[in-house]
């Protein structure tokens, strides 16, 4: 977000942004899931729902399913959950 100029933005702003750029938004905020379910894409969602959790096992969590996440959106599916689990 700071590359984009958007570190202090509100979600909407956000939401919009990512929308103008087609862009995959990964977040733990389910206001942009809101969002999406409510305005529809652009952009992507990859919601993530693993909790508070280290930068080390976030990491590993997304080594593991960033992969199959993006080629689910790849089809055009709008949102992606990952959990962590």
């Amino acid at each position: 977000m700071r590359d984009l100029e958007l570190r202090d933005a509100e979600d909407p702003e956000i939401f919009e942004a990512a929308k103008d750029q087609k862009a995959i938004v990964m977040t733990k905020d389910s206001d942009f899931v809101d969002l999406v379910e409510r305005l529809g894409s652009p952009p992507q969602i990859i919601w993530l729902t693993c909790g508070n959790t280290s930068n080390a096992k976030l990491r590993e969590i997304l080594s593991e399913t960033l992969p199959k996440a993006l080629k689910i959106l790849a089809t055009g599916e709008t949102l992606v959950e990952i959990s962590g689990d």
